[in-house]
């Protein structure tokens, strides 16, 4: 059972700063060092002086949850006088065309994943999670949602929350960091309509998209918080606010949902060259020598090449060398890095391309360092300026493939999927103590 709440949200006072689109973030781990500068010469109120504060060791928390304070006092942040949930329209630009999808903003019970009721999808970084609980810690606030998907063939929920959006936003703003992303903001105060959204929501699955991270942060802070809060432990039954989490939720039929493929670029311990390396994959792959064109060449050959059952990928090296390579039909069973025997699972690019050619290639020749990118056109730039070696395209994985890996209880390796666009920090945030 999925349970959730709406809630008071934590928000930016206009009378004090003006446009919102200046204080708005994306989330903390899309955050470049040179984006977070810009954010901070944008706005001195940006959101990003909390997600990711200035300073050393424990230096940032107690600075973040100063700044927290200093600017709840000054009125510039502040709680909605209205518990609702919170409609929200993201626009953006892929490809030239305008696109929307649309969702609601609550607060979720946190649940273990062995309850089977939010499901992730990839595997996390430890020491991400170590940061995020320290802030968690210190200033007791969500300041950007975790973005989940569900299923509502019915058109339930989206229906209502239609009918939300015929009145004027409350909020009608572009992102300060990106001018091609835009929010809308509406309420859904209705009594009625709310218990509905929760009845509903309750016999529905949640697949964590984006923030995995800040999902099992706050489920350990949860749990810290219960072994040492003496009432907490005398009542078990007791719900508080570290039992909830601020939740983007999005039906997963919006035909605008968008996720990128995660291209790699890779740099050796000691480069061999591409030749070596494309013949180290011979008897694995069939091979192609290719020549460089467009984005759009190179992304439609590969989904030409899925649409036909197969698993290929480019492979891209010094002085524009680019060859296709396919799995051969012989290898197309057996893999066993990931220990499942679920066919269609292992069968997943990402899979193929782990085990096949990313563990086949450190193996041979020793991988230094990975860099994850979502553009075909940086990854070939970072080769031609020698940044890194090689470049590998690859196909994203699709809503559909997402739903069934997930529902079935499987895990992608990390930086497999990323959802665009992500859900800004700072737009309608969650503050425990009210």
């Amino acid at each position: 059972m999925v349970d959730i709440l709406p809630f008071n949200g934590f928000v930016y006072n206009n009378d004090k700063i003006g446009n919102i689109s200046g204080v708005i973030s994306p989330p903390y781990d899309v955050i470049s060092a040179s984006l977070r500068d810009k954010l901070i010469n944008t706005h001195p109120n940006n959101i990003v002086n909390l997600i990711l504060p200035k300073g050393s060791g424990g230096d940032k928390y107690t600075r973040a949850k100063k700044l927290l304070d200093e600017w709840t006092k000054k009125q510039i942040l502040k709680f909605d006088n209205d518990k609702c949930f919170y409609v929200i329209e993201e626009s953006f630009y892929l490809n030239n065309k305008l696109k929307k999808i649309t969702g609601f903003i609550g607060l979720t019970r946190l649940e273990p994943y062995t309850r089977l009721q939010v499901i992730p999808h990839e595997q996390t970084y430890s020491k991400i999670k170590e940061d995020r609980l320290k802030l968690l810690s210190f200033c007791r606030t969500n300041f950007g949602p975790v973005y989940t998907l569900y299923k509502d063939s019915k058109n339930q929920i989206p229906g209502i929350l239609t009918k939300a959006q015929r009145e004027n936003p409350i909020m009608n703003t572009s992102a300060g960091y990106d001018s091609t992303l835009g929010f809308k903001v509406w309420k859904v105060t209705d009594e009625e309509k709310i218990n509905k959204i929760i009845r509903i929501m309750k016999n529905k699955k949640l697949i964590i998209a984006d923030g995995h991270h800040r999902y099992e942060t706050s489920l350990a802070y949860k749990e810290k918080y219960d072994r040492t809060d003496k009432k907490r432990g005398q009542n078990l039954s007791a719900t508080g606010p570290e039992d909830f989490i601020l939740t983007l939720y999005i039906e997963s039929s919006q035909s605008d949902l968008t996720i990128f493929p995660t291209y790699r670029n890779i740099k050796f311990k000691k480069y061999p060259g591409l030749e070596k390396i494309i013949a180290s994959l011979a008897g694995i792959f069939d091979i192609e020598k290719d020549t460089l064109k467009s984005t759009p060449y190179l992304t439609k050959k590969l989904l030409r090449s899925k649409s036909r059952g197969l698993k290929s990928f480019f492979i891209y090296g010094e002085n524009k060398k680019l060859y296709f390579i396919t799995l051969k039909k012989s290898f197309t069973t057996g893999i066993t890095r990931t220990g499942s025997t679920d066919e269609s699972y292992l069968k997943m690019d990402v899979n193929i391309l782990q085990e096949y050619l990313m563990d086949k290639i450190n193996s041979s020749f020793q991988i230094e360092k990975i860099y994850y990118n979502h553009s075909i056109d940086s990854t070939i730039e970072n080769i031609d300026i020698k940044n890194f070696d090689i470049g590998v395209l690859l196909n994203a994985i699709t809503i559909e493939e997402l739903e069934k890996i997930c529902m079935a209880g499987h895990i992608l390796p990390e930086k497999s999927t990323y959802f665009y666009p992500k859900p800004s920090s700072g737009l309608i945030m969650y503050r425990f103590d009210q």
